[in-house]
Order: structure tokens, then C-alpha cells, then sequence
């Protein structure tokens, strides 16, 4: 595919209802005990809504790039709003960028997310940049 070609990609939308079952995996797993299931997720809880109906593997497997030629290069968020249990978001993802370095050898693939409430507020918004190797 040429070095835009990905640009534009749109996953398809997807709702997830955030459950108390799940804020607690997610806490036990960052090693926060007690209570903290009524709390707000922390930010990189996003990354675990992405992975409900629009993971990474989705993308790419929609993109015909193979997981080998893959690796993780880097991942920020930004909190726009709390999520707690019992919200239903809805989650947009996309390719936003698609660029080549080193003479061709790597190229690097970039994919944004949008978390919206189901009255379209913005929670949150996640960049994860992936790096294909040409192998």
C-alpha cells in the first residue's frame, strides 16, 4: 500500500458498557485493591475500551498487515471527563497518519481514538503509533 494509503481508515463505531466487573480487573491488574471500583478509571482504562470491539488486531487485520511485521511504539491519552461504572460510550477509530523511515525499512503507523457518551461529549481521545517493519 502506498505511504498514505491507510490514512482515512475508519473502524467501524461501537458501544461499551463499562461494568464494575471489569473496573475491578483493571484495578487488581494495576494493583489498586479495596473499594476503587466506584471511582473514575483511570486514563489508561481507555485502552481497555478500545480493546472491546475495535482492537489494534482488528484494525490491522482489516488493514492485510500481517501481526509479525508489528510492534509497539508508543501510546498517550488525553481525559477529557471521568468514566465510571454504568456509562455507555461509544468508540471511534481510525489511522490518522502513515509515514516511512529509515530509507523505507519501518514504517510507522498511527491510530487515534475518540470516547464519546451517548449525548456525544468527549471523555477521552487515546494516539497509539504502531511500527511495521518490512520484513
Amino acid at each position: 500500500m502506498s505511504e498514505t494509503g491507510y490514512i482515512g481508515y475508519q473502524h467501524p463505531p461501537f458501544e461499551v458498557r463499562i461494568t464494575r466487573e471489569s473496573l475491578g480487573r483493571f484495578n487488581q491488574a494495576i494493583g489498586v485493591v479495596g473499594g476503587e471500583v466506584d471511582r473514575a478509571a483511570p486514563p489508561t482504562y481507555m485502552k481497555v475500551i478500545e480493546g472491546e470491539g475495535g482492537s489494534s488486531r482488528a484494525i490491522l487485520t482489516a488493514l492485510d498487515i500481517k501481526l509479525h511485521r508489528v510492534l509497539h511504539a508508543e501510546q498517550s491519552f488525553e481525559y477529557h471527563g471521568s468514566i465510571h461504572a454504568g456509562d455507555v460510550l461509544e468508540v471511534h477509530r481510525g489511522v490518522s497518519d502513515h509515514y516511512t523511515r529509515k530509507n523505507g525499512t519501518r514504517e510507522f503507523l498511527v491510530i487515534e481514538s475518540r470516547i464519546l457518551r451517548a449525548d456525544k461529549t468527549l471523555v477521552g481521545c487515546s494516539r497509539q503509533t504502531l511500527i511495521l517493519r518490512n520484513i
